[in-house]
């Protein structure tokens, strides 16, 4: 259900309806039954007037209803009614309105014929509340406390309420009520499936949104969805003059851990180093499945010895990683990062990565290096090629950087 718009008067509508949206919906749709109540009790108080109804009857009918009314709204309003499957209270409320018709229907005269429309309305708006058979059970309700009030009231004065008008009101009444019913009943049933219809959608664009930007296997965002991210990433780091750095990560001989421990140990490798970088890095920082075994790193507002170390730091857990259910399988990777420079593209950001990264591969594997930064530097380095650096350089980058 779309939220409500907002009040003119908040500080009323706060008082009225309370400040949680769920709940203001529910005490706006027991609000919805005021002018049924209204009327009910119009008519009630103009029947005394007109001598068609005691006015002690009168006063306890209109009484009774103001009251039935004020409670289901106090119990909707101060959140009581939120604990049960049907926090608006729809069936006892409805319930109570029609024992309440009924007892004006006894109450009354030769207008009491009248009383009828009042059950009908309350079925009508109570069908948008409730379930298929609820909504049959409260029309069978009311036609037996019909059948109950006419068989009682000529028991008791068969001579101003003969046998005959008694069954007219039965019959017609009676089958107005089981007619509206089933109608009621149909519509609560389209209400239902459009409900399920529509929670099945809203499940099925749930899926077809994960499947568009998560891997499946390991639960982390895909090459798709990382590149908007990065995309996004760099004009923010270009727009506040932050530090950025992409890293490239790689599972190294990946394809001697599926040869000799089959593709299920490959497949739980992945898995075990994507919940090990879920739980490492910072929550600011994004890994995702990049292709096959290679997994790319978004450090945002990260320089590139600090990013190294985070790296680095990653890479040693990973030689101590425990792919479950393979207690022999063991891993190292190999990493490249790169740290934006100015105007540059996202293209060019990860080839610098990935120049890096085949330079980890090349000078040994299970190892992170970085690629060359601009400015000040060799031609080589500036353009693109990779820089090795061990624990020991990241620390001389930090001082020269101090």
């Amino acid at each position: 259900m779309p939220p409500l718009p907002s009040p003119r008067f908040p500080s009323l509508t706060n008082a009225l309806l309370g400040r949680h949206p769920r709940r203001q919906r529910h005490v706006l749709f027991v609000l919805a039954t005021g002018p049924l109540y209204a009327v009910s009790m119009a008519v009630a108080i103009q029947s005394s007037a007109f001598g068609l109804l005691a006015p002690t009857l009168a006063l306890i009918l209109a009484g009774t209803s103001l009251a039935v009314f004020t409670l289901v709204y106090a119990l909707v309003r101060s959140g009581w009614s939120a604990r049960l499957s049907d926090p608006v209270l729809t069936f006892p409320h409805a319930m109570a309105c029609i024992v309440l018709s009924m007892a004006a229907y006894v109450a009354l005269g030769s207008d009491r014929g009248n009383v009828i429309i009042l059950i009908a309305q309350t079925i009508v708006a109570a069908m948008f509340r409730l379930r298929p058979l609820q909504v049959l059970a409260l029309g069978c309700a009311s036609v037996l406390l019909l059948a109950a009030a006419v068989t009682g009231l000529h028991h008791h004065d068969p001579v101003s309420f003969p046998a005959p008008v008694g069954w007219l009101h039965l019959s017609v009444g009676g089958s107005t009520i089981l007619l509206l019913s089933l109608v009621a009943k149909w519509v609560s049933d389209i209400r239902v499936r459009l409900d399920r219809q529509a929670r099945e959608l809203k499940d099925a664009l749930t899926t077809v949104q994960q499947l568009a930007t998560t891997d499946m296997l390991t639960g982390l965002m895909n090459r798709r969805m990382m590149t908007e991210i990065l995309e996004r990433e760099i004009r923010q780091s270009v727009r506040h003059d932050t530090p950025m750095c992409v890293a490239l990560i790689d599972i190294d001989h990946f394809k001697h851990v599926n040869d000799r421990h089959g593709h299920a140990a490959g497949d739980e490798v992945l898995k075990a180093l994507a919940e090990l970088g879920r739980k490492d890095l910072r929550q600011v920082d994004l890994l995702a499945r990049w292709g096959g075994e290679e997994f790319l790193l978004l450090l945002p507002r990260v320089p590139l010895a600090d990013a190294l170390v985070a790296l680095d730091r990653l890479r040693l857990q990973a030689q101590q990683l425990a792919v479950p259910g393979h207690a022999s399988v063991h891993i190292s990777v190999s990493a490249g990062v790169a740290q934006l420079r100015e105007d540059e593209t996202l293209d060019a950001l990860l080839e610098r990565a990935d120049a890096a990264l085949y330079e980890a591969k090349r000078t040994g594997r299970n190892r992170c290096v970085a690629a060359g930064p601009s400015g000040g530097e060799s031609t080589a380095l500036a353009e693109g090629s990779a820089l090795l650096i061990d624990l020991r350089s990241v620390a001389r980058i930090q001082e020269d950087g101090a």
